[in-house]
């Protein structure tokens, strides 16, 4: 469980739901050539380092043009296929680099989080995200360029270092869209509130406080009622709901520590009867958490 009460919501929660990302591959094509990464069960990514592409979507959605310094994310794996050209030729992979034409460069990587079931991120992002000319971002534009020097001169630690930038990569596209979406939802709709923020931060960076509705209320400046209706609405749980996902994530975080039994998780969770901490576990999980620790103990012994 994090002790860094400072830390803003968004990176208690990117910690807690344990962020981790990595790079699929960097590769280099011209001519004729097309390479998809939907079917992984990750979210995706590509950064176009050097030419340009087309994106083709699913669903008869018009093909776009990605130019350098694009970067297109695909929060829930939607299908997707990048392209030399306008039209695809099937749906395979196919492409290679011949030296006989500009090159075009990508940088093809996922995202995920390898705690808890649901992410309230990832729920609360659209099936595409598509930053133009990430140039415009000084910071965004860095942190391609990074990324583009490491494919380009690989050292020792190059796979480690691409992964971390990777991790600084996903953050930095979330606050993009949230500095730039004109309509959000779920969790990201109440971080954008003013407001509601103060409680979720409340909520983050101390769970096993005994919180009421009351005293969240009081946390973000607003009546009982008001805040009770206002934070359904934008977040789409009530507050003691969403406080409950979060003590059975920090919960989840904490069982797979061998050495800390169910009891010590319950009270940590701020549950002051097992049976009680129990229950909302499997109730938010689906599984209780001695199934939890059987399941983990059969990934060890793999």
């Amino acid at each position: 469980m994090s002790n860094r009460l400072n830390e803003d919501a968004l990176s208690s929660i990117f910690h807690a739901y344990q962020l981790h990302a990595g790079i699929y591959a960097a590769p280099k094509f011209c001519g004729q050539w097309q390479v998809s990464t939907s079917g992984h069960r990750r979210s995706a990514f590509h950064v176009i380092g050097e030419g340009s592409c087309w994106l083709h979507l699913g669903n008869g959605r018009l093909s776009q043009r990605l130019d350098a310094g694009d970067i297109v994310m695909f929060p829930h794996d939607d299908w997707h296929m990048l392209a030399g050209a306008e039209k695809l030729n099937g749906n395979d992979n196919f492409g290679g680099y011949d030296g006989s034409a500009s090159p075009v460069t990508l940088i093809c990587g996922y995202f995920e989080f390898q705690a808890g079931d649901k992410n309230p991120v990832l729920d609360a992002l659209p099936d595409l995200i598509l930053v133009k000319r990430a140039g415009e971002n000084q910071h965004l534009a860095d942190l391609c360029q990074l990324l583009l020097a490491e494919v380009n001169d690989e050292r020792p630690g190059t796979n480690l270092v691409m992964d971390k930038l990777a991790d600084a990569l996903f953050v930095m596209v979330i606050r993009h869209y949230l500095a730039t979406a004109t309509e959000q939802r779920g969790l990201l709709a109440g971080m954008a509130d003013a407001r509601l923020r103060k409680a979720l931060e409340q909520i983050h960076k101390q769970p096993s406080e005994h919180w009421t509705l009351d005293l969240l209320a009081q946390a973000a400046g607003m009546s009982r009622a008001s805040f009770a209706q206002h934070f359904a609405e934008r977040v789409g749980v009530t507050p003691i709901e969403y406080l409950t996902r979060w003590r059975m994530v920090q919960a989840e975080l904490a069982l797979r520590n061998p050495q800390v039994s169910v009891a010590q998780a319950a009270s940590d969770a701020g549950y002051e009867t097992e049976a009680a901490f129990r229950k909302a576990f499997k109730r938010v999980h689906g599984i209780g958490p001695g199934m939890l620790r059987r399941w983990l103990k059969e990934q060890i012994n793999r």
